[in-house]
């Protein structure tokens, strides 16, 4: 690949929440470049001690339409990404998680943002009592045949929870939503011990 020129970029638009910057002109460039910053993020796909998926249903303004995803959001300033895993589950659904395992990290659309987004498996969730929900979201807990069956008929928007589900595979070689629970535990304890 040639070389490239190093983009330098200027803010054209700022929100609480993001930041969209357009790259300065470039020589026999058709068109200015645009992408979208904002604080890293942290998703975790929580399980109950049953093996439920916990899951949160809430409304898009942006979809006009109620979603169902798993727990996630920004990281709070210099918060640890684990912490803010745990913060988020507990916020969205009243839920703490007795385990929570790293999944990797990554950029789910490198095209137009560059936050990136820590990744996280969390088991033995619990509902913490007296827990503060956020205003509006609902907790639900999936079975996991029911989740399968949903995503069979392209029934959940949020695909990162689909791209989670496949690093757990990938990670602990265990199907996440036809294993048995008690198998999970076994092949993340294992992951634990051979590192």
């Amino acid at each position: 690949m040639a070389d490239r020129p190093h983009l330098t970029y200027r803010t054209v638009f700022s929100t609480p929440w993001f930041t969209i910057e357009e790259s300065a002109p470039l020589e026999h460039a058709t068109g200015a470049y645009y992408r979208m910053t904002g604080p890293d993020g942290v998703i975790c796909l929580p399980l109950t001690v049953a093996g439920d998926i916990v899951m949160v249903r809430q409304y898009r303004p942006s979809l006009n339409m109620e979603t169902l995803e798993i727990p996630a959001g920004a990281i709070d300033g210099t918060e640890p990404p684990l912490e803010a895993s745990q913060r988020e589950v507990l916020e969205e659904t009243g839920y703490h998680c007795r385990e929570v395992h790293s999944l990797g990290t990554g950029r789910f659309y490198p095209n137009r943002l560059i936050q990136r987004e820590f990744m996280f498996l969390g088991l033995g969730a619990e509902p913490r009592i007296r827990a503060d929900v956020e205003p509006g979201l609902a907790t639900v807990l999936m079975p996991r045949k029911q989740f399968l069956a949903m995503a069979r008929n392209v029934e959940i928007d949020q695909t990162a929870i689909y791209f989670l589900l496949g690093m757990v595979t990938a990670r602990f070689g265990v199907d996440l939503l036809r294993a048995p629970i008690e198998e999970i535990h076994e092949r993340v304890r294992l992951d634990a011990t051979t590192g």
